[in-house]
């Protein structure tokens, strides 16, 4: 009996684990958050979004209209780059790879109409606009429809994500805020005999860059979060 007890004489020294042992163990693999780190990341959010004023100190003269350039030509920027990011997380996303195509041509769509009012606005030039939209989005519906499930899934869970606030901000922005701080008759109400044409328009443009900055931030968050994802086993 006493040559049998010795057989494994370790076994008296191991104890088992606790939970607290385990997520203690997990603890310490996670990255500890930092306030700095987060008021850092505020205050370049915050900064880039007082840097897209910067085309409000340029010349504006009739004949080139530089300031109103650099604004279209800003918000077609901003979107590319967006486009650029989701497209770069797409191989590391795994199942979510169309979800990071669909957004990517939806972005690509929108730049596209950026750029179509930067081209025929402002150099005069016709571009075919109608086509390459319908393309663009022909596109995005087949890769949604055809990963219909992933698609839903990632709706479902959109509010999970970190930049899903970002954007639905920018599209609150471009859609129904725009709408009122883009019209002649608020600026008419506000100012009155004051009103000048060029304040609707003025306004307009730089609420349009702000959304499209925010959105250039969200894509960042969301590309981010697809882009940690595994493969599943």
């Amino acid at each position: 009996m006493a040559e049998a007890c010795d057989i494994n004489p370790c076994a008296k020294r191991q104890k088992p684990l606790k939970p607290s042992d385990v997520s203690n163990d997990h603890s310490n693999l996670q990255r500890n958050p930092s306030g700095l780190r987060t008021l850092m990341r505020a205050a370049l959010i915050c900064a880039g979004a007082v840097a897209i004023l910067l085309p409000a100190w340029l010349p504006e003269r009739p004949s080139v209209p530089i300031k109103t350039g650099a604004v279209e030509l800003l918000q077609a920027i901003l979107l590319a780059a967006a486009a650029a990011v989701m497209l770069g997380a797409a191989p590391h996303a795994g199942v979510n790879r169309p979800v990071c195509r669909v957004i990517a041509l939806t972005l690509i769509a929108a730049f596209v109409g950026e750029m179509e009012d930067f081209i025929s606005g402002i150099l005069g030039i016709k571009f075919p606009e109608a086509i390459a939209l319908g393309l663009i989005l022909l596109m995005a519906l087949v890769i949604a429809l055809r990963n219909r499930r992933v698609m839903l899934s990632f709706i479902s869970t959109m509010g999970n994500h970190a930049g899903s606030g970002l954007i639905g901000a920018a599209l609150l922005i471009n859609y129904v805020f725009n709408r009122v701080i883009g019209s002649p008759k608020f600026w008419k109400a506000t100012l009155g005999s004051a009103f000048a044409p060029e304040i609707p328009k003025t306004c307009k443009g730089y609420l349009e860059l702000l959304a499209c900055y925010l959105i250039f931030i969200g894509v960042l968050g969301i590309s981010m979060t697809l882009a940690r994802r595994k493969e599943p086993s």
